[in-house]
């Protein structure tokens, strides 16, 4: 389920560049419902050791945006757009009714209009299928190196080990959801059209994160590729990473 919030400012809009977690920010402030919020915000859906937040979301559009170098930031041009995807209906009404009680948001000190939402539910329905990321696709491990000092290995969609971590990153979301194991036997994740420059450094606070823009394909069993739609591929969807649309 996909949530489209549309936004109209008087000026162009700048942003620090890495601004994932100021809409992050915004998002949960947008649940009213202060439960929900301290819910998703300090626990999530907890699975084995890991917890899920189920929710993910779209880097900000415009009609353009430019570069500032001198100020490091991102100026967009209104409207602007933002997309939220979540399996969990009642996080999207909550956000829904947020924005609208709201009206309107300050996103970096600009003060910007709700203008619009639109609620949709695009439907995997066959396999395979080809999805745009609308923010970068996100796959790591934590490894130790020769002095035993622990990092973070980032994939790329062309190793074979990436197919494999989003295929298990999925079915755990598919168990949250549906409340029983995936068939993930024939997933696979291919690029489709994924470029150099599709490659993105970002940081969200003080962690820098590695990951991947561009289209791919996905196939296996639909109900699996239905949670990548709504709850996003990869990890840290929450922060925003790993939202993504069928291409038509």
């Amino acid at each position: 389920m996909q949530l489209t919030v549309f936004f109209h400012a008087p000026s162009e809009v700048a942003v620090p560049v890495h601004y994932g977690a100021l809409l992050q920010g915004l998002i949960y402030r947008q649940m009213q419902n202060p439960a929900l919020r301290r819910y998703l915000h300090e626990h999530g859906f907890p699975l084995e050791k890991r917890r899920f937040k189920l929710f993910t979301f779209s880097r900000l559009t415009g009609r353009s945006a430019r570069f500032d170098r001198a100020n490091g930031s991102i100026v967009f041009a209104p409207p602007l757009q933002l997309v939220i995807c979540s399996p969990i209906s009642f996080i999207l009404q909550e956000l829904g009714s947020g924005f609208l009680r709201q009206g309107q948001v300050r996103l970096s000190g600009a003060r910007l209009e709700v203008k619009e939402m639109a609620a949709s539910s695009p439907r995997v329905n066959s396999s395979p299928v080809r999805v745009k990321m609308l923010s970068p696709v996100v796959m790591y491990s934590t490894a130790r190196s020769e002095n035993r000092r622990s990092y973070t290995y980032y994939y790329s969609p062309f190793e074979p080990r990436f197919a494999e971590l989003i295929g298990a990153n999925l079915a755990k979301k598919h168990l949250l959801v549906h409340g029983r194991r995936a068939e993930t036997e024939g997933f696979a994740i291919r690029p489709a059209e994924v470029k150099e420059n599709d490659f993105k450094i970002t940081r969200y606070k003080d962690t820098v994160v590695k990951g991947w823009l561009g289209e791919y394909h996905l196939s296996g069993d639909p109900e699996l590729l239905q949670v990548a739609l709504d709850a996003g591929l990869g990890a840290k969807n929450s922060q925003g990473y790993g939202c993504c649309e069928l291409v038509t």
